[in-house]
């Protein structure tokens, strides 16, 4: 099979593009993404991990991702990453950082910390609680 040069730049063109997310189907773990006048279909999310141990995130409608797309066919594109857009939460590189925009995150397994742990600015380790009574009596919430 040969390709014509026109057919050979375009699909190196579609390799790895950028575009801005219009929908998503969590239930299918994909989305739509706008790539200049072009909107594909339903495509894959990639995940960081979707073996025994499991990463889930979905982009959110708005949000610039890199699409790939092997050999550029975009019929087998799969999102690959999100690329900030002048949205970065931070501007400390040295910190990482999640940032759920309010929302949540759901661990299933046990979760080990080797310092402190602050919620709410109540430090795990270093808290002290009011109400404390002898006996088999619950304590007052932590002192902040």
């Amino acid at each position: 099979m040969t390709l014509n040069a026109s057919e050979t730049d375009r699909r190196l063109g579609n390799v790895l593009q950028i575009g801005t997310v219009v929908s998503v189907d969590p239930g299918s773990s994909a989305a739509k993404v706008k790539i200049g006048d072009l909107t594909t279909p339903l495509i894959q999310v990639g995940q960081l991990s979707a073996g025994a141990i499991q990463f889930w995130w979905m982009p959110s409608v708005g949000e610039q991702v890199m699409v790939g797309a092997p050999s550029g066919d975009m019929a087998q594109a799969t999102i690959l990453c999100s690329v900030f857009a002048g949205n970065a939460p931070s501007s400390d590189g040295g910190v990482p950082m999640i940032n759920l925009g309010g929302g949540k995150m759901i661990v299933n397994g046990d979760i080990e910390v080797t310092g402190d742990v602050i919620a709410s600015g109540v430090s795990l380790v270093h808290h002290t609680h009011n109400g404390i009574a002898l006996g088999g009596a619950d304590t007052g919430e932590p002192n902040k």
